[in-house]
């Protein structure tokens, strides 16, 4: 989605800044931003350390002045099984990733827009930060604490009367590479702990298969933010699971596993 959001980007003629800890994938995005006519420079970033994300920052500003559009998009599936049996370490590792990497993004980024009175934040979360499913207890919770830090970042800016905008992206299934790049990890942190959380990696990458073409997000994206857009959800397909968690949640009845409509 992350390439899907540059290239968009660059044909509407901005300036992109692709980071990433892949270098190589972060070299071959930004020849094709290059190729669409937009300018572009790589940063090797990982996110999760707060150092990485002010480096980041910086190289945009002394590439191009200003960060304008921040997309605050890095993901990984995270260590996968039972939440009683993963270490400290899967869930530090998954957890920094997934919501420090938004934190910290946050830090290094708001301030400069808000200096600036413009600009706008596109946060990740997921259709996994409004429903639960079992055995992916650091996703769930990460994009839980995703969508309340976008939501809170929202009610932050509008209290200080900022013009900085702010749109959650909560994708349901698109067909990115996400399940590929914890099996090129292999075992040990970040991939399945035990064979229910293989399961679960099993479903994912099953569902994913059949989801959106990633530049279909990329036009969503694209076009949220020049609506001012919130929230932006990929489908409709998840409406239904989240009413009906709103309904148990204000009936005080026990939840049910999230799942999409077939309809």
């Amino acid at each position: 989605m992350g390439r899907a959001m540059a290239l968009r980007f660059a044909q509407a003629g901005m300036n992109v800044v692709v980071a990433d800890v892949n270098d190589e994938a972060a070299a071959t995005v930004v020849t094709e931003v290059e190729t669409a006519g937009s300018k572009a420079i790589a940063v090797h970033a990982d996110v999760s350390d707060w150092d990485a994300n002010v480096a980041l920052r910086d190289a945009t500003l002394d590439a191009f002045g200003a960060a304008n559009i921040v997309c605050l998009n890095a993901g990984v599936t995270g260590s996968a099984g039972r939440a009683w049996t993963l270490t400290q370490e899967d869930w530090d590792w998954s957890l920094g990733i997934l919501l420090d990497g938004v934190i910290h993004g946050i830090r290094a980024f708001v301030p400069g827009l808000v200096e600036h009175g413009d600009g706008h934040v596109v946060i990740t979360a997921s259709i996994a930060g409004h429903v639960a499913s079992a055995f992916s207890g650091p996703y769930m919770v990460a994009k839980h604490g995703v969508a309340a830090l976008a939501e809170t970042l929202y009610h932050e800016l509008r209290s200080e009367r900022s013009s900085v905008g702010v749109t959650c992206l909560c994708p349901g299934f698109v067909d990115t590479d996400i399940i590929e790049a914890t099996k090129r990890r292999g075992t040990g942190v970040g991939s399945p702990q035990d064979e229910l959380g293989a399961k679960w990696l099993d479903f994912s990458e099953r569902a994913l298969s059949t989801g959106l073409d990633p530049a279909v997000v990329g036009e969503q994206v694209h076009d949220a933010i020049l609506d001012n857009q919130f929230w932006l959800f990929t489908d409709e397909a998840w409406n239904e699971a989240i009413a009906l968690r709103a309904h148990q949640i204000t009936n005080r009845l026990p939840p049910t596993t999230g799942r999409p409509s077939t309809a």
